[in-house]
C-alpha cells in the first residue's frame, strides 16, 4: 500500500511540474497559412417561399353589397396555383380579423370573387376607416400554418407592416 501512495505522490509531482511548465504568454503569430480545399456541397433543404406578396389597402370604406379591389399583384400564377387571404382591421387597432367576419351567426364580409388582378369583397353593413390586407402566396406547402392568424402568417412568410 505504501509503494502505491509513493507512485501517486510522483505521479501527481509530475503532473504539477507538466502544468506548471505551460506558458500562458502568447509569442508571436504566425503568418496566416494558405486557403484550404472548398469543403463538400451540403444537402439542399426545403425551398421557401419568396413569391407572397402582402396588399395593404389603408383608410377604406366598405359598403353594403359588392366591394371590388384592383390588386395587380395578384396573377395568373397565383390564381390558377395559390392562394388569397384577406384580413381586415379598424384604423388604429393592434389586430387584424380574418375574413370571412362573423357577427353572431352572420357573416358580415367575406371574399366572394378572386379574379387575376382583382377580388371582391361582399359586406352587409358599411362602415369606413379600414385598413384591408390580402395575402397572395403562390403554390408551395405551407402545411402547420394558422392562416386564421395574420401575425403567424406574417412571421412565417416574413411580411413587413
Amino acid at each position: 500500500m505504501e509503494t502505491i501512495m509513493k507512485k501517486f505522490k510522483y505521479g501527481i509531482l509530475v503532473l504539477i511540474l507538466f502544468l506548471g511548465s505551460c506558458s500562458t504568454e502568447d509569442g508571436v503569430d504566425g503568418q496566416i497559412g494558405p486557403q484550404g480545399p472548398a469543403g463538400a456541397d451540403g444537402t439542399n433543404g426545403q425551398d421557401g417561399n419568396a413569391n407572397v406578396v402582402s396588399v395593404l389597402f389603408e383608410n377604406q370604406t366598405i359598403s353594403n353589397g359588392d366591394n371590388v379591389f384592383d390588386i395587380p399583384e395578384l396573377t395568373q400564377e397565383i390564381f390558377d396555383t395559390g392562394i388569397v387571404y384577406a384580413y381586415v382591421t379598424v384604423t388604429g387597432n393592434t389586430y387584424w380579423e380574418t375574413l370571412p367576419l362573423s357577427l353572431g351567426q352572420q357573416i358580415i364580409l367575406e371574399i366572394d370573387k378572386i379574379e387575376v388582378g382583382k377580388a371582391t369583397l361582399r359586406a352587409t353593413f358599411t362602415q369606413s376607416n379600414l385598413r384591408l390586407r390580402f395575402v397572395l402566396i403562390e403554390g408551395n406547402d405551407a402545411s402547420g400554418i394558422n392562416f386564421e392568424n395574420y401575425l403567424e402568417v406574417q412571421s412565417f412568410y416574413n411580411l413587413t407592416d
